[in-house]
């Protein structure tokens, strides 16, 4: 008879996994994660697979076969380790995203094993690591997560929160977290070109990264059409198998793809018109010393001593920004045995930059967004890719209150053009000390069939128009000229003033460049609309010598009026599709409407 009891499954599963453990048999693989405006690889997430003599089909069944089992916290090491060990050589700046379950964070054990592993390798430090927390996991969440996650955080690490859209704690995840980076789920992606909704709402994720410093990656890529779609949305990284599949640790995505990434996000990235005396972060910016993530903290410390006016320093990995460190946290790290540390193991949360065009109001809205111990710290300003200085919390606050000292002279919210008020006060600044022998020009600006488009196509649609049609007036009706002035009476009307001679031979080549751009948006709409009678033309008045031939403003408008009449009538040019122009030389003009103002 036999005796001997049988070997349950469980115990069966848990022997599978030690051995699977022991003799490290699974295999690394990294998947690129790309920037979606460079194409340039960012970084790569590690996916570990098992081998086949594991005895497990596929990495799924054996990590919630871990999970299940007493065995998840030595299996992610195993998988950490090895990524570690493959990333090490990796060029400086490159992004190691790792995968985690919350149960494995929620050890309190975590953070100190983590950095203990990376300082065995010494090259790479907390900040390029990113931690993948997985929203596809139990509903309750494990005690003391969100206390390892403000440790790791605090450490140095990214926290970034996997498959966004696939769990129904979405939004309550990420406000206890508060993580730098946001991965999209596959379901958002599927098809995403052809679901507005799901559009909107991927533009709405983008916006609140922008404002809460959390950049967006969208996962499994596998359409271009999906590609382009999240590139117009704004999404700042992707990944998938239309980019590359796991493979090797230093794969690269195709040249003719990055190639056609950089050209897609150059067609629609953001192009603001700006005046001069607006405030953007890279008018307000001051210098500011940088060093290579690896440099000791005791090198620094010195340079520190050095200045004293230094408030800190700006760390790079590479070509990546990897954080800001503060003055006092370094002088203060020399002197408690963190000496020979590198200076990138004292990184805290302070690792976002700012645009170099980021206007006043909006520097001040992410500043004051910032955790508490990051609120003094300044802002660290990027123009595309480079690094180029710094704002201080004492400049953001000058600005803001030389901005409503001045808010007389407010500029339009849209354009960032000077308003009504500016322009009319730099038109009395002409008529009433006009130099002499010098003529300007002015001219009026407006859309026809405007309403109608904004009706059709929607506001937002609308706005860019508005945007396309400032940046046609200074690149080709002015040429980008230094010494013309534009102004944004309202809605879409605009005021240009140059030296005179300066615009009458580029009315035509504007007119006909504005309406050549304005219909691409249009082109993915249904057949059965008719974009050739809603797209909207131009209209141009333009008084010739106006300064000095008007006496005051208020006559330059009523001239308006009167030409304006005239292009009602029948009277200027017609040119392109729907726009028309007129011409008119103050001298004469002026003196025909004084006359008729004094008959009457």
């Amino acid at each position: 008879m036999n005796t001997q009891e049988p070997i349950s499954p469980r115990s069966e599963i848990n022997a599978k996994l030690a051995r699977t453990i022991d003799q490290r048999l699974v295999r690394t693989m990294f998947q690129p994660i790309v920037n979606m405006r460079s194409g340039q690889v960012g970084g790569y997430e590690v996916l570990t697979r098992p081998l086949p003599e594991s005895g497990f089909a596929n990495a799924e069944e054996m990590f919630s076969a871990a999970e299940m089992n007493p065995l998840n916290w030595d299996l992610e090491c195993l998988s950490r380790q090895l990524a570690i060990e493959a990333a090490s050589h990796w060029k400086p700046g490159t992004l190691l995203f790792m995968n985690c379950s919350p149960e494995v964070i929620s050890n309190r054990l975590f953070t100190r094993q983590l950095t203990k592993e990376l300082q065995s390798q010494q090259s790479l430090g907390p900040t390029r690591i990113v931690i993948e927390v997985t929203e596809r996991c139990k509903d309750h969440e494990f005690d003391g997560l969100v206390g390892s996650i403000e440790t790791l955080r605090g450490s140095g690490f990214h926290i970034a929160i996997d498959d966004v859209g696939a769990g129904t704690s979405g939004l309550n995840r990420i406000m206890s977290l508060r993580p730098g980076w946001l991965k999209l789920d596959r379901e958002l992606i599927d098809h995403l070109d052809e679901d507005k909704v799901r559009q909107h709402l991927i533009r709405f994720l983008v916006h609140f990264g922008k404002l809460s410093s959390i950049k967006i990656i969208g996962e499994g890529i596998e359409r271009i059409e999906e590609l382009n779609t999240l590139i117009d949305l704004g999404v700042d990284y992707a990944q998938g198998y239309l980019l590359a599949r796991p493979g090797e640790k230093d794969q690269d995505i195709s040249e003719d793809l990055r190639a056609h990434i950089r050209y897609r996000a150059a067609m629609v990235s953001p192009r603001q018109v700006q005046n001069p005396d607006r405030a953007t972060a890279r008018t307000l910016k001051r210098s500011a010393p940088m060093v290579d993530a690896s440099t000791r903290v005791s090198a620094v410390a010195s340079s520190m001593l050095q200045n004293l006016r230094q408030p800190g320093i700006i760390i790079t990995d590479g070509p990546r920004f990897a954080g800001w460190c503060d003055r006092d946290a370094i002088l203060r790290a020399a002197s408690d045995g963190r000496a020979s540390l590198p200076i990138s193991f004292l990184i805290g949360s302070s690792r976002t930059t700012v645009d170099a065009t980021m206007g006043l109001v909006e520097a001040l809205e992410h500043a004051s967004a910032r955790d508490d111990h990051s609120l003094a710290s300044p802002l660290v300003v990027a123009d595309g890719e480079d690094l180029i200085g710094i704002v201080t919390m004492g400049d953001l606050l000058q600005a803001a209150a030389g901005a409503c000292r001045s808010i007389q002279f407010r500029h339009a919210p849209l354009t960032g053009l000077p308003g009504r008020v500016r322009t009319d006060q730099h038109l009395r600044d002409l008529l009433e000390s006009p130099e002499p022998g010098l003529e300007h020009d002015v001219t009026f600006v407006d859309l026809r069939k405007f309403s109608k488009f904004n009706q059709t196509y929607g506001y937002e649609l609308g706005d860019q128009v508005i945007q396309q049609l400032v940046l046609e007036i200074r690149t080709t009706l002015l040429e980008s000229a230094a010494d013309a002035f534009v102004g944004h009476l309202g809605d879409d009307q605009f005021l240009v003033s140059a030296p005179s001679n300066r615009m009458r031979h580029r009315i035509e080549e504007f007119i006909q460049q504005f309406e050549r751009i304005v219909p691409h948006p249009l082109q993915s709409e249904p057949s059965d609309r008719t974009p050739s009678h809603e797209t909207p033309g131009v209209r141009l008045i333009l008084i010739e010598s106006a300064v000095p031939y008007c006496k005051d403003v208020s006559e330059l408008y009523r001239a308006r009026t009167e030409l304006r009449a005239q292009l009602y009538a029948g009277g200027g040019t017609s040119c392109g599709r729907s726009s028309q122009y007129i011409r008119a030389n103050a001298a004469a003009h002026m003196k025909v409407l004084r006359s008729l103002k004094a008959s009457a």
